[in-house]
């Protein structure tokens, strides 16, 4: 039978922020990704006093899950160390680091996202790039999509769980009317998750969020990403404190 109990981390380290940005991945076409993406989380982090952690993982955080459900666990468990966490999917990539998130959060939401638009006026909550303020209500609402087991295989997986939970229709993408959690939630500009069928002019994040995951494409996005830092010199990182795993890549500023 499923457990319903969201798996505690098999590692921990010391914060030197109130902040983390982080991503994790498993399978080689996923880690390929990471490997691309990862400095530009680095380099986002040091720029704006963030920690970040980038790994790729040889074993699962939720094994009897489908992969996109490791995200859960982790941003639950780093919610009891940092006031925010900030999510990036390893398939997502840091285009301009010059604006920082955190000025773009209502401080009345705890959960930011960006919503997709589709024909009709639909949307669709995306959590390839999702941050979450500490807050007893954001921790319930993790552990309610967690807890939704009709949607562990869906092709959604814990996006589609949010969904149906703030209150819109994976299946149809409309909003079905308002829930206990959709007052938590602010939707971001796109340029935050800008993707080829909603892109942002200038985008801050690309998303690769279909089937298609061109790392040859990533790879002229992290290009223009080291052109666009040229010159700019970050803090200096600090390194792993004692009690830390050193398998984690882990950026303390």
């Amino acid at each position: 039978m499923e457990d319903l109990r969201i798996p505690s981390l098999p590692f921990s380290w010391r914060p030197q922020n109130k902040m983390l940005i982080c991503s994790i991945a498993t399978g080689a076409k996923h880690i390929a990704l990471l490997r691309v993406m990862a400095p530009t989380v680095a380099f986002y982090a040091l720029q704006h006093k963030m920690d970040s952690l980038v790994l790729p993982l040889e074993s699962r955080l939720a094994p009897s899950r489908p992969p996109a459900w490791d995200k859960i666990v982790l941003i639950y468990n780093a919610l009891r160390m940092y006031e925010t966490v900030m999510w990036i999917d390893a398939d997502a990539i840091i285009c301009d680091p010059g604006k920082d998130i955190r000025e773009a959060l209502d401080p009345d939401r705890t959960i930011h996202l960006v919503a997709h638009k589709r024909s009709r006026g639909r949307l669709i909550p995306n959590t390839g790039v999702w941050v979450c303020r500490r807050a007893d209500s954001t921790l319930e609402l993790l552990e309610k999509v967690w807890e939704h087991a009709a949607y562990i295989h869906h092709r959604w997986w814990e996006q589609a769980a949010l969904m149906d939970l703030i209150g819109y229709d994976p299946q149809t993408y409309t909003f079905q009317g308002p829930t206990p959690y959709s007052g938590l939630v602010q939707f971001l500009d796109h340029e935050w998750n800008s993707r080829n069928k909603d892109s942002a002019p200038h985008p801050i994040i690309y998303h690769y969020c279909n089937k298609h995951k061109p790392v040859e494409d990533m790879e002229e996005h992290y290009s223009r990403f080291l052109n666009r830092i040229a010159g700019i010199e970050p803090p200096v990182a600090k390194p792993l404190e004692a009690g830390s795993d050193p398998s984690c890549s882990l950026t303390l500023s």
